[in-house]
């Protein structure tokens, strides 16, 4: 039997005032719901225009005095800091305290290094030491000068020396054991002017110049160390000629793909199989230097329209997809990336641009000539190294120093 409702009219009541409660209830979740969306994007675009904003002014929150800083250089590694000179090198997992050092005596040093390597060699000479981040590896005495060096992920490396009359492309597992060398003439091969190892130090890429019937030009050659079949050789997989130009820069992204930035044009490889170039990029302007990041690299060509701004600052991910373009109106000496960032200097003028083009400082700084400049942890804040100090810079919107 069906239950009776004894007062409908109160029921129906009482039903329909639930239901405005959760009308009320769901109309005031939205509204919140629509607020916090509007406060984040306030936020987010507040952020956002922070981050594009420029800076006019800066502090040093720390400054230490030091010796002449021109013969002394600084990288990034691991984390961490590189501090080299003729006389040693130390690895600085924060920077000024040092977790290993070791004495040297190199008349000019040079580097190359992976994530987990440095490969410290004396340009001219015929020493170089293999390093990580607990200190050395592996010393080498090579037979002849060494002219370019590289290192691989798995800690492989690869030299060009300079004999009398030739020249070699040696390549040497970490514990100094020889993968395979190669001997190459002007005549034959061509000069080498660079060498890059795959990641995995399988496959090697150098960069010669070549005279052919008094017409010079740049030849890309491949090698691959997984199909060697004696130590004497190393086996050709394969290369590229390039007329009336210079390759002075060779870059693996990975095993299989690698960078030729070459005086007019940058060339991208697949080096699956048979090698195969996949993509150039070409400049109508002359190519005044290439800087390159962890995540991109970039060009300053002359700019032909000069009214406009001296120079044309390209830059490019790695997949080569133009990131941004924008003009640069001051003469440098140095221009590299820090972190995202682009950094220009000449003497103690500093101008720093972000990826987007934005100049987020642009100014001189208080102190000598500026030789490096390092990422630090902060919000706009580098660490700049002098000639005869280094700092660290905390760049802002206001303050008593206007750059």
């Amino acid at each position: 039997m069906a239950r009776q409702i004894v007062n409908y009219e109160l029921f129906t009541h009482r039903r329909e005032e639930l239901r405005r409660i959760e009308k009320l209830r769901l109309r005031r979740r939205r509204m919140k719901m629509l607020i916090v969306a509007l406060i984040v994007l306030f936020l987010c675009a507040v952020f956002y225009v922070i981050q594009q904003s420029r800076c006019n002014y800066y502090k040093y929150k720390e400054e230490i005095k030091t010796e002449q800083n021109s013969d002394v250089y600084y990288e990034t590694f691991a984390k961490g800091y590189l501090k080299y000179s003729n006389n040693g090198i130390e690895f600085q997992k924060e920077f000024g305290l040092a977790k290993w050092n070791i004495a040297l005596s190199f008349h000019k040093p040079f580097l190359a290094k992976s994530k987990r390597y440095v490969f410290l060699g004396d340009k001219g000479g015929n020493q170089a030491i293999l390093f990580d981040t607990e200190g050395e590896v592996q010393r080498y005495t090579f037979k002849y000068p060494i002219v370019q060096l590289d290192v691989a992920e798995n800690g492989n490396i690869a030299v060009i020396l300079q004999a009398d009359d030739c020249n070699y492309v040696e390549a040497y597992k970490s514990d100094g054991a020889i993968i395979a060398e190669t001997k190459t003439t002007l005549g034959e091969t061509g000069y080498p002017l660079a060498a890059a190892m795959s990641p995995d130090g399988t496959e090697l890429a150098v960069s010669y110049y070549v005279v052919e019937d008094l017409v010079g030009k740049s030849r890309i050659s491949f090698y691959d160390f997984s199909r060697q079949l004696q130590q004497d050789t190393i086996p050709l997989k394969g290369g590229f000629d390039y007329e009336n130009t210079l390759i002075p820069k060779l870059q693996f992204l990975k095993k299989n793909r690698m960078i030729a930035y070459g005086n007019d044009a940058t060339h991208y490889y697949n080096l699956s199989g048979q090698p195969r170039e996949t993509k150039t990029i070409r400049f109508d302007s002359t190519i005044e230097s290439v800087f390159s990041g962890d995540t991109y690299y970039g060009y300053v060509c002359k700019n032909k329209e000069e009214d406009q701004g001296k120079y044309q600052i390209y830059l490019y991910n790695k997949n080569g997809n133009r990131r941004m373009s924008t003009t640069l109106d001051i003469d440098f000496d140095k221009i590299f990336m820090v972190g995202n960032d682009i950094v220009a200097t000449k003497d103690n003028i500093c101008t720093i641009i972000n990826t987007n083009g934005n100049i987020l400082f642009q100014g001189t700084l208080e102190g000598g000539r500026i030789e490096k400049v390092l990422p630090c942890f902060g919000w706009r804040t580098y660490r700049v190294v002098f000639e005869n100090k280094i700092v660290r810079l905390q760049l802002s919107f206001f303050g008593l120093n206007e750059g």
